[in-house]
């Protein structure tokens, strides 16, 4: 943001130099930047006026001319065509410099010497006029410096305006905080307007068909007025803070946004259909010129102003090609209203289109300012353009927006800042900054209501900030000690967390942080959870939220391998999300990624690839070293992997998969080669996890070992006949392992023979063959009963 030094003086009385300024800004919060002189500096320049012309007698072109600078006279040759006797003018002596450097000395013109020069509007750098000299007003007076007459210097104050204060985004804002730290008032515009004309209603009509992205639109119609160039004083104020004078009333807009830092818009009048203005969403895909020229293909999100037939402007951004101020037009609808910030922002970043408007509206402009911009626009207007505004302010506000009450107590003022602020002082510097104060002594707190412009002010810590910045920095003394715990405390999820991390790095694998936003190309995989859709994205590439780790680890397996690195293990863990109806869900997930060589390469071996036995290896490793028991593998048919894929359970519950990333979906995100990849719910993970590792003794009895074999259904899966055997085999059965599965005409079509061998101890003495025998054969008859499982002799 640029200020000018002189606008702001418009708005409060202060003595304070430039720099000064620039230092209580800046210790207020508002840092500035830069401060450099606005327009040329007019050292040595004087006022001049013109006592006698005559022709010069060597050239037909020049003119001599004698200047009275009060008291003296000078004669200096002139070549301009528009000089004539008792002009008042700028007059430089010999000796001086003008603005662009350039030296000035007492020389010969064709024979007559000239004493100085009569100076142009460009010469000194306030106009781009060079075909004559700059003519003065008449009640100049004679002798003094130009500077003087013009008025002092002004400076433009380059201020770094942070995302949360958009109320400085004008000079009345800037203005303000000058105020609350001087303590003075501030001088408010207070428009004098003389309405004619029938009343606003009945030239127009207005609706708002989306008050949620557009919760108040105010408008005022003029009619009779004169476009034409903007006078001086304007240009060289719009100027100051780099803006470009276009016509009178575009430059009113403009200057009243950078006055109160409301964003206005000014429609031809004559040019909007049916006379009715419709707030509402574009048709997705329709097309939309911007006033730069451009044509724009909109979503039906995006908010339009409406005539009675097509969009004349983008809401909060930029006004449309077929509605603009032309040099024929003569009246005028002009627009002050507030929009959503969200929808704003969004409208803004999909277009790729930045404005002053848009970069107010998306940071939260002042609801409460529509007609106070409109009024102060208003006197403008009939100041500059002339004509007559009609009675009225057409005001829609369907449900208006209440002002936010926080409380504070200055008990907690006094823990945070670590000094004890008075109450009475508290109370005065939020009043200074427009907020409403209320004591509530049985609470021991204020209560304040936060003006409108202050969307930044939303929690107790908010006002805290304030009136520590009200108080001044400086009076705030550095504390000796610091009564705070040092101890960060350590959750059993984080702990659990940097656990699974920490043997993943062990097994040789990278942690990775992966984006949370994805777009939905990379969501959309097969018999993954449905994806959930962010309302207002930034981009298509960034609109659903991740419903899995894989998307992300995929993105940068392909980052890697188009540089070259084609052998990695990499990992990731944080929060997905899916949603299932009306509802979502969310949980912690670990994911890893397995591609390239699975060894080093070695002089005295061949390279090893890895495979899906190598990864389900890690896996098993992993499990086991987070101390996890009772989880199993199972066949798992995923359509987004190969035929080589597992499911992990614990406890007969879904913990993760691993397997190989099928091709199809790998060649998606650009990946070509095999890809190996698990992952795992956390929750499930750190269920089984241990704090501490528990130890046993080495058993004292012999263990009792018996091999059985079954023939069963072909289609049955062997992992079920394990979990219960498992289950069967008593309290003495420790251990229940596959050792062969066989298939042939001596089982019969249909059928399988698969052989476990079962382990039996106890920690407290040896097993009798008689227990041994009850507990195999209570195991035959559940098989039989469960699975139809005959005993193989």
């Amino acid at each position: 943001m640029r200020a000018s030094y002189l606008w702001l003086k418009d708005f409060i009385d202060f003595s304070l130099t430039p720099p000064e300024l620039a230092g209580l800004l800046t210790m207020a919060g508002l840092e500035v930047e830069s401060i450099s002189p606005v327009g040329p500096a007019l050292d040595g320049i004087l006022i001049g006026q013109v006592l006698e012309v005559r022709k010069h007698p060597n050239a037909d072109k020049l003119t001599l001319c004698r200047v009275d600078l009060g008291g003296r006279s000078l004669e200096v040759v002139c070549g301009a065509p528009n000089v004539t006797q008792g002009q008042k003018i700028a007059f430089i002596e010999a000796g001086s410099r003008l603005p662009n450097g350039m030296l000035i000395e007492a020389r010969p013109v064709r024979g007559v010497v000239s004493n100085g020069m009569i100076c142009s509007g460009k010469e000194l750098s306030l106009s781009e006029d060079a075909d004559g000299i700059l003519v003065l007003d008449p009640k100049a007076p004679i002798g003094k410096p130009l500077r003087e007459f013009l008025g002092p210097q002004d400076w433009g104050l380059d201020l770094e305006i942070t995302l949360n204060r958009p109320d400085c985004l004008s000079h009345m804002g800037i203005a303000r905080e000058i105020a609350a730290a001087l303590r003075k008032p501030l001088r408010v515009p207070k428009p004098n307007i003389k309405e004619s004309g029938p009343p606003i209603q009945s030239l127009i009509s207005i609706e708002i068909q989306e008050p949620k992205f557009c919760p108040r639109y105010s408008a005022r119609i003029f009619r009779g007025v004169k476009i034409a160039p903007s006078p001086d004083w304007m240009r060289l104020r719009l100027e100051a803070v780099g803006l470009r004078a276009i016509n009178n009333v575009v430059d009113v807009t403009n200057y009243v946004l950078l006055e109160m830092g409301h964003p206005m818009h000014a429609f031809d009048f004559n040019r909007l259909e049916g006379k009715r203005i419709n707030v509402c969403c574009a048709q997705a895909g329709e097309k939309f010129i911007t006033l730069d020229e451009q044509e724009r293909t909109l979503d039906d999100r995006m908010l339009l102003i409406c005539d009675g037939q097509r969009g004349v402007a983008l809401a909060g951004v930029m006004g449309g090609l077929n509605s603009e101020i032309h040099e024929d037009t003569t009246d005028l609808l002009l627009e002050s209203a507030y929009f959503d910030p969200v929808n704003t922002r969004r409208t803004s970043r999909l277009l790729g289109l930045s404005t002053d408007s848009s970069r107010r509206f998306e940071r939260g402009a002042d609801p409460e300012a529509t007609v106070a911009a409109l009024d102060r626009a208003a006197e403008l207007i009939l100041q500059l353009a002339g004509g007559e505004v009609a009675a009225g302010v057409y005001d829609v506000y369907p449900q208006p927006i209440a002002p936010r009450a926080i409380k504070l107590r200055p008990k907690r003022v006094e823990q945070i800042l670590g000094v004890k602020v008075p109450k009475r002082e508290i109370e005065k510097h939020l009043a200074a900054l427009e907020g409403k104060v209320t004591d509530l002594p049985q609470q021991k707190a204020l209560q304040v209501e936060v003006p409108s412009f202050r969307p930044d002010l939303e929690r107790e810590i908010d006002l805290i900030e304030e009136v520590a910045r009200l108080h001044g920095y400086n009076n705030i003394p550095a504390a000796q000690s610091a009564n705070v715990p040092l101890a960060v405390p350590y959750s059993t999820k984080d702990a659990a967390h940097q656990k699974i991390c920490d043997f993943l790095m062990r097994l040789g694998f990278s942690q990775i942080k992966t984006t949370s936003l994805l777009a939905e190309k990379e969501v959309d995989l097969p018999d993954y959870p449905a994806p959930l859709r962010l309302k207002n994205p930034a981009s298509e590439d960034m609109a659903y939220l991740r419903n899995g780790l894989l998307p992300g680890l995929l993105k940068v397996a392909a980052h890697n391998l188009h540089r070259g690195t084609g052998d990695f293990r990499i990992f990731d863990i944080g929060r997905v999300f899916s949603q299932k109806g009306g509802d979502y869900g969310e949980w912690d997930a670990v994911a890893g990624l397995l591609a390239g060589l699975y060894e080093p390469r070695r002089w005295d071996q061949s390279p090893q690839p890895a495979s899906f036995l190598d990864l389900k290896g890690l896996v098993e490793e992993m499990l086991v070293q987070i101390s996890l028991d009772k989880f199993d593998f199972f066949c798992y048919d995923i359509k987004y992997g190969t035929g080589d894929a597992l499911e992990v359970r614990r406890s007969d519950q879904f913990a993760g998969f691993l397997g190989q990333i099928h091709p199809a979906i790998a060649q998606r995100f650009e990946v070509e080669v095999p890809v190996f990849a698990f992952e795992f719910r956390v929750e499930a993970l750190i269920h089984g996890m241990s704090e501490r590792l528990n130890y046993r003794p080495f058993p004292k009895y012999p263990p009792v070992q018996r091999d059985l074999a079954f023939v069963l259904a072909d289609d049955l899966p062997v992992g079920d006949v394990l979990i219960k055997m498992r289950t069967w085999g008593g309290p003495h059965l420790i251990n229940c392992d596959l050792f062969d599965v066989f298939r042939g005409a001596q089982v019969g079509e249909g059928k399988k023979s698969v052989a476990f061998r079962l382990k039996f101890q106890s920690l407290e003495r040896t097993l009798t063959d008689a227990e041994m025998d009850a507990a195999v054969q209570r195991l035959i008859e559940q098989m039989a009963q469960s699975f139809d499982a005959k005993l193989r002799s």
